[in-house]
């Protein structure tokens, strides 16, 4: 290429076009519309020249964004839509002062009536918009020699790159304060220099990624969306730019560019309400499909259900749910509904969801199926109060140890220690996790040991819990449990008033009932007794 030549390019790229253009025209005769869900949309595309539709002979044609109007007005979905926003050679600074102005310019576009519109207003009224901008920031900080090696000064081009990035965060602000709901998709940009020598292309991917990121960077904290052109443009760059002197795509190139703004579209925007259709589990094989009408119910004949590619089912309107029979667990399945009128024409946009059937329930615990404490085992081990061994039992019978009793329980008030120093010296062999549950428990004054050892692998006595889950209430609640009567149990006279109180609560409180007026305090817990004992406790505290 030759200095002249790339001079030409770039002031191309640059070039302010002052054209009026009269709006595309709507097919003249209205045929009839399919049934659909979606409620059609306005479209604002806001821009340089690639958003304008500037062809690769310098002249205004069609872009990126009258395609995507056009496919949108295929599939039944636009109602309008205006590209007279975008100009070529705006840079981010011209479309902020659009927003200052609130202008006024022609509108390009269809389903138009009139002839002008103010951008805050169309904003306003948008429920899609693009945005093209930003490399008219940049590119005029990038020359060429004689020789077509790229020239630049690096902190005017990094501060240029930056403003991007900077002005696209203000102009997203702008759009969503005037249209919180408005979902708009920004294009990437792609390497417009395919005809430059291969040692060059580097720098100039390198200059595209850059002014890239500082648009995605500008989209931060907001639902917009990122759409890569770059690599489509990048799979046949001849055939899209097909003029050296010119950076603008061809036709070819913009129906890229709209495809895939338009894969995006099809991804990621909102076409149906929330809840539109849903899918309710009957049983392990059984779902039943529930949507909403289509917008004009009028002419409604059925409703065809699909699951994958079969139609397993077709129901007369106003009927609007479907059961599914036969279905596998655990498998995931791909349904749609399809909506037919009176003269046989098919939604265009169907409803579609992907659902899967989790399995049936699963035995737990192989252990305890006829177990007495079955249910409270399981709503435990649920709750993660308990958990049971890797063989997937949970040996109900088996004693529970101190020092397992207090991890329960410290883990179920969510406590942590007061100090930083273990006060226990028999607990070298333990991990410092049980360490720091049994140090948060006495340093909350849920239990003591003797002489500095806390016996960990000593059995909890019925007894000895009974004291710890009366101090972990008065913990949890800020204040003791008070029985407003003795337990009725014969054989805990001997224990100290605390301990005879800390009984008598969990018995009021219907935590522990004992067995034919025995409590049997002097027994160690049980691994099923404990997991009751502590469920029970547990809700009682959160009442």
């Amino acid at each position: 290429m030759t200095k002249k030549s790339i001079s030409y390019v770039l002031m191309a790229f640059v070039l302010v076009l002052q054209i009026a253009v009269m709006p595309l025209q709507a097919s003249a005769a209205d045929t009839e519309k399919a049934p659909t869900w979606i409620t059609p949309i306005n479209y604002l595309a806001l821009g340089d020249s690639l958003a304008a539709g500037v062809t690769p002979n310098n002249e205004l044609g069609k872009g990126y964004t009258d395609f995507l109007a056009e496919e949108l007005a295929k599939s039944e979905v636009l109602q309008a839509s205006n590209k007279g926003f975008s100009y070529p050679g705006y840079k981010t600074d011209d479309v902020l002062k659009d927003f200052e102005m609130d202008v006024t310019k022609p509108i390009v576009g269809i389903g138009h009536s009139d002839k002008t519109a103010t951008l805050h207003q169309s904003v306003k009224e948008a429920h899609l918009i693009t945005l093209t901008i930003g490399a008219n920031d940049v590119l005029p900080k990038f020359t060429f020699d004689d020789k077509g090696t790229p020239q630049f000064n690096s902190e005017e081009l990094q501060a240029a790159i930056m403003k991007v990035g900077m002005n696209t965060q203000k102009i997203l602000a702008k759009i969503y304060q005037l249209n919180p709901s408005a979902q708009v998709y920004i294009m990437g940009y792609y390497n417009p220099f395919p005809y430059l020598s291969p040692q060059n292309q580097p720098l100039v991917n390198q200059l595209v990624v850059m002014l890239n990121d500082a648009i995605k960077k500008g989209m931060t904290g907001t639902t917009a969306q990122f759409v890569d052109t770059s690599k489509k443009i990048a799979e046949d760059p001849y055939t899209y730019l097909p003029n050296p002197e010119n950076i603008h795509l061809s036709q070819a190139g913009y129906k890229v560019v709209m495809e895939a703004f338009h894969k995006s579209l099809m991804e990621n925007y909102s076409w149906f309400a929330k809840d539109t259709l849903t899918v309710t589990a009957k049983d392990e094989t059984t779902v039943e499909l529930n949507w909403k009408p289509v917008i004009d119910t009028g002419m409604i004949s059925t409703y065809q259900i699909f699951n994958e590619d079969k139609m397993v089912g077709e129901v007369l309107s106003p009927v609007l749910s479907y059961e599914i029979t036969d279905l596998e667990p655990n498998k995931e399945y791909h349904f749609s509904v399809q909506a037919v009128n009176q003269n046989g024409k098919k939604s265009m946009q169907n409803l579609t969801t992907n659902y899967t059937i989790d399995k049936g329930p699963t035995v737990m615990f192989t252990d305890i199926t006829d177990h007495w404490a079955k249910d409270v085992i399981e709503m435990a081990a649920m709750k993660g109060i308990v958990s049971g061994y890797s063989d997937h039992t949970f040996r109900p019978e088996k004693s529970l140890t101190r020092a397992q009793a207090t991890s329960i329980i410290v883990r179920a008030l969510d406590l942590e220690p007061k100090s930083t120093k273990w006060t226990f010296t028999d607990l070298a062999d333990y991990a410092d996790s049980t360490k720091t549950d049994i140090q948060a428990a006495y340093d909350h004054g849920l239990v003591s040991g003797v002489n500095g050892h806390f016996m960990p692998n000593k059995p909890i006595t019925r007894a000895q819990l009974a004291l710890v889950l009366s101090r972990a209430y008065e913990v949890a609640t800020g204040k003791p449990f008070t029985p407003t009567v003795a337990a009725p149990f014969t054989d805990i006279k001997k224990f100290s008033k605390d301990t005879q109180w800390a009984i008598a609560g969990l018995y009021q409180l219907n935590i522990a009932t004992g067995d034919n007026g025995q409590f049997m305090p002097n027994q160690s817990t049980t691994r099923a007794h404990a997991a009751k004992m502590i469920v029970n406790s547990m809700e009682a505290i959160a009442q």
